[in-house]
């Protein structure tokens, strides 16, 4: 009887803890709320994108920075990035839901991306990026990419 009883204690300790951590918001992240100096660069980021400024890209992707992509991929960043920003037509890129951390010399961001101007995708190209920043002295500089898309785009 005491074992049951102490089975019955720990069940019922266990299920608030299981439903306090789901009222705190469970497995998902809070809600976006970006600041801090990780946000402006993504914010100029996507400035730079959309204006095909290949000199921003060049000082602000770091030299040895890799791009991984839907399919397990390992790509020179900086190859890819210059592939999207001499595309015919030029690609337009919209981010949403933009997540940032922001620590002394890194921090990270995730955003929702829709990317127009490709004539495989109606609508535009949807997905998700992550991009890691290390700090390179005062300046801010992409180490890693992680840019996945939600449809099949073609064979590559």
């Amino acid at each position: 009887m005491k074992r049951l009883l102490v089975f019955a204690v720990v069940v019922v300790a266990f299920a608030g803890t299981v439903l306090a951590q789901g009222g705190a918001g469970g497995i998902f992240a809070p809600p976006a709320t970006p600041a801090g100096p990780i946000m402006d660069e993504v914010n100029s980021l996507l400035t730079a994108f959309n204006n095909r400024d290949a000199a921003y890209f060049q000082s602000k992707i770091a030299p040895d920075a890799v791009w991984f992509d839907e399919d397990g991929h390992a790509l020179r960043a900086s190859v890819w990035v210059t592939r999207l920003l001499s595309a015919t037509p030029a690609r337009k890129l919209t981010i949403s839901n933009l997540r940032v951390a922001n620590w002394d010399t890194s921090g990270w961001a995730g955003f929702n991306f829709v990317m127009e101007g490709t004539d495989k995708v109606a609508g535009g190209v949807k997905g998700t990026n992550t991009l890691v920043y290390r700090r390179t002295g005062n300046a801010w500089q992409v180490a890693v990419i992680h840019g996945a898309v939600d449809m099949k785009i073609g064979a590559h």
